[in-house]
């Protein structure tokens, strides 16, 4: 089975979904706040967005067809981890620089996206060889 796992498109991918996914989070976001507490919109907004994620990931950005639960297992928890790191290295990037919140959530980014990835090729939606019954 040929798949289209050129490197260089996959980050391209990865950076063009993560764009979408986070419009996604911001968007919904932004809509529910009007209506409902904060923290029940950002957890409507969050779950949204990491569905949107799944799917690109999964099918776009990576080209992995294959069906799995352990998978949405995997990616369930990196997805979690990856807001803990997020959220870690904007607090601590406000802890050097006080005030300069951009920065934070630039260089949060950065490095949560840079998890994200290499968790995503390389354990998430990894190409497994597949055994093949004669």
């Amino acid at each position: 089975m040929k798949t289209d796992r050129n490197p260089r498109k996959e980050v391209a991918r990865f950076v063009l979904a993560g764009t979408i996914v986070n419009a996604t989070d911001f968007s919904i976001y932004y809509l529910l706040f009007h209506f409902l507490p904060f923290s029940i919109s950002k957890g409507i907004s969050f779950t949204c967005a990491g569905i949107v994620g799944y799917l690109l990931m999964k099918y776009w950005t990576f080209k992995y067809s294959r069906a799995s639960y352990a998978e949405a297992g995997r990616y369930a928890l990196v997805n979690f981890s990856a807001l803990g790191i997020n959220v870690l290295t904007n607090q601590s990037i406000l802890n050097l620089y006080p005030g300069n919140v951009w920065v934070a959530l630039i260089i949060a980014t950065i490095v949560t996206g840079i998890f994200t990835f290499v968790c995503f090729k390389w354990w998430v939606f990894k190409v497994r060889s597949q055994v093949i019954k004669e």
